[in-house]
């Protein structure tokens, strides 16, 4: 069953089309192995993953291809058959390897020690769901959480990453203001995922992976083609398009 959604799921991201929730069998324990046999199939390699924390307080993520960094002068472009919405976000660039922890959680300061550098980030979504994140939580899950991409942006202070920021951002899509801060990241601490990660490790991620935990506005939908501009806490300019023929 993993091999058979998974295909479902890489031809869909491939032709940029939605599948129908409801026609899709949901995977029980196999969620990530949907995930790996997508980025299988298709060779691609996981450059970082998004993490998030479950309504019931365990761990999930799902590995991220297709990442893209910026210039030095913040600039950027995305392509992907589907890209649907954006998310703003601040992620963690390993500086060696993250292993499994083994007898020995994590704490902040050590999982911090594993950082190599803090940046901002563009989390673009593209959704192979026709329900999106409202899907059933596996099948959403296998979707590998409506990952299309990551921009990777500037390197940004150390002190953003501590607990209960308001985060000044604004953002404009082909000229239209459609955010103005404060952001805020939605578990009050950008650690707090990637701990929850790091501590249910079964198996290491690789030196330079990223790791990004949650957006600081929400997700913003995105025109076919947009020009977005990030500014405030962080400045990057991205020129982001769906390449699929509607």
């Amino acid at each position: 069953m993993p091999a058979t959604l998974a295909r479902q799921l890489s031809d869909s991201d491939n032709q940029g089309i939605r599948l129908t929730s409801a026609s899709l069998t949901e995977p029980s324990a196999d969620a990530f192995a949907v995930q790996r046999e997508t980025m299988a199939l298709n060779g691609w390699l996981t450059g970082g993953y998004k993490v998030a924390i479950r309504p019931d307080g365990n761990s999930v993520s799902a590995p991220m291809a297709h990442i893209t960094h910026a210039s030095t002068s913040g600039t950027a472009g995305f392509e992907r058959p589907a890209v649907d919405a954006l998310e703003v976000e601040i992620c963690f660039v390993l500086g060696k390897e993250l292993a499994a922890p083994g007898n020995t959680p994590y704490t902040r300061q050590t999982l911090l020690d594993h950082v190599a550098t803090i940046s901002s980030g563009v989390e673009f979504l593209g959704h192979r769901l026709d329900d999106g994140s409202k899907a059933p939580a596996l099948l959403f899950l296998a979707d590998r959480l409506g990952n299309a991409g990551y921009v990777l942006g500037e390197e940004v202070s150390v002190k953003m990453i501590d607990p209960g920021q308001a985060y000044p951002l604004t953002i404009t899509i082909n000229g239209d203001t459609v955010f103005t801060g404060p952001g805020k990241h939605p578990n009050d601490d950008p650690v707090a995922a990637f701990l929850l990660f790091a501590n249910a490790l079964t198996e290491p991620v690789a030196k330079g992976r990223i790791i990004t935990t949650g957006s600081l506005c929400g997700a913003i939908p995105t025109p076919a083609r947009a020009a977005i501009a990030i500014s405030g806490f962080t400045t990057l300019t991205v020129t982001a398009a769906s390449t699929r023929e509607d």
